[in-house]
């Protein structure tokens, strides 16, 4: 047990910079080699001392009981126990989280997943199996089908003559094959996004300063997106770095840190701008008060992504109406002073970025190799984010056009599982 309230000494600073959260956990359940096995929140919390954070959220009294803590911690123990394939005795700690705190519905939902694990002998089910879609819009749905058929397709097919209608027009010619027909849909998405910054420009509606930082953040969020096409659910919670985070791990921090992180401190400042008060922090009760405790995230990759994706589709429509002036509205944090909230939005913009590379890192330690179709089916994911840049801000903009691709991709998704269909009916699978 290691507490620390000032002048952490160095393996306590260890912990915090590795092992510290966006919205920072005071319990955490650590292996010695750093491994995190679990964290829960509730008990009273300052952030980061070891690195100056002491502003990013105030002092907090907590809320945990000891009945809490208790429930929390057979799961954290069930999830040690599950991380050495140590199943029966996994078991029976999940099974006593349920049975003996009930009405602890995080502990309870957390506890019932991982028991479910457990039994099946540690075999995690991929997410995608199912065909389910974690976008919004018709348009994103319509590239996501798209991508994870395309993924699940051998590269023994890439070259194979399409079944499918050839492209329109030119395309015509390089619509042969599944290669060609997965690089004229991302033309085709990128194409879109040409088109629609052009009738911006010509027509409007102006793109603002902001709208063009979003459509920078909605472009790198769709390439976060992209690093989880072909990757399993297995490897969510590996960590083959030492001290590093696992894939799990840097998902849940960058989905808390735009919505419990991020969005609290600009919607904050920008409500004190047009107020015409000073900047200040916004105090972590306040926080919890509109968005509540964070919530677990033990769920499948599918479930994560889709409440990310509900988040940050929320977070484009609020932040899109600052104007030019409002950029300029001072924001304070956990920075020794004041910023703007132009550089805010853009720090927001780095961020899936930079944990991009993190991930990136950890699949290549884990001996992760994508194969060539997934590697398109993640472009796919970026001719997305091309196409709906220019759209934000500007509901309905080219609306026909917009249908018609949509319309063009669903039935490129159709043509794959047909594709699909066939290889596996060869291979004998089905």
């Amino acid at each position: 047990m290691r507490v620390e309230t000032t002048n952490p000494d160095r393996t306590s600073t260890d912990i915090i910079n590795n092992h510290i959260f966006i919205w920072s956990p005071t319990i955490q359940l650590l292996a010695p080699d750093g491994t995190r096995y679990h964290e829960w929140n509730g008990a009273p919390r300052r952030t980061r001392l070891s690195v100056g954070y002491q502003s990013v959220f105030h002092d907090t009294a907590g809320w945990l009981t000891p009945e809490l803590f208790e429930a929390q911690l057979l799961v954290a123990r069930g999830k040690a126990a599950l991380r050495k394939q140590k199943y029966r005795e996994a078991m029976g700690l999940f099974a006593a989280t349920v049975e003996q705190h009930p009405n602890d519905k995080i502990a309870v939902a957390e506890a019932a997943r991982w028991l479910g694990v457990a039994k099946s002998g540690g075999a995690i089910p991929d997410s995608f199996d199912g065909q389910l879609l974690t976008t919004v819009s018709p348009l994103a749905r319509a590239v996501e089908r798209l991508a994870q058929v395309v993924a699940k397709l051998p590269d023994s097919v890439l070259m194979r003559d399409w079944i499918g209608r050839p492209g329109p027009g030119d395309w015509h010619w390089y619509s042969d094959c599944l290669r060609e027909v997965v690089l004229q849909a991302y033309q085709e998405l990128c194409d879109f996004g040409v088109e629609a910054e052009r009738e911006r420009a010509l027509h409007g509606p102006v793109q603002t300063s902001t709208h063009r930082l979003l459509a920078q953040h909605r472009f790198a969020y769709r390439e976060f997106q992209s690093l989880f096409v072909g990757v399993p659910d297995a490897v969510l919670d590996e960590t083959p770095l030492p001290w590093e985070r696992s894939i799990r791990e840097n998902l849940a921090h960058v989905i808390l840190a735009e919505w419990w992180a991020y969005r609290p401190q600009i919607l904050h400042a920008l409500d004190r701008g047009r107020q015409g008060l000073d900047p200040e922090v916004m105090p972590a009760t306040d926080t919890v008060a509109q968005h509540g405790e964070p919530v677990g995230t033990h769920e499948t990759l599918g479930e994560l992504l889709t409440r990310y994706e509900r988040l940050h589709t929320q977070n484009t429509l609020d932040y899109s109406g600052i104007t030019e002036d409002e950029l300029g509205i001072r924001s304070a944090w956990w920075e020794n002073g004041p910023v703007d909230l132009r550089f805010r939005l853009k720090r927001y913009v780095w961020h899936p970025r930079d944990h991009a590379v993190t991930i990136d890192k950890i699949l290549d330690a884990l001996g992760h190799r994508r194969t060539a179709t997934q590697r398109f089916a993640s472009r796919l994911f970026s001719g997305l984010g091309t196409a709906e840049g220019p759209l934000i801000g500007a509901d309905g903009l080219l609306a026909s056009r917009y249908a018609d691709l949509t319309d063009t991709l669903e039935e490129r998704a159709n043509e794959a599982e047909k594709l699909l269909g066939e290889v596996r009916a060869e291979a004998g699978t089905e």
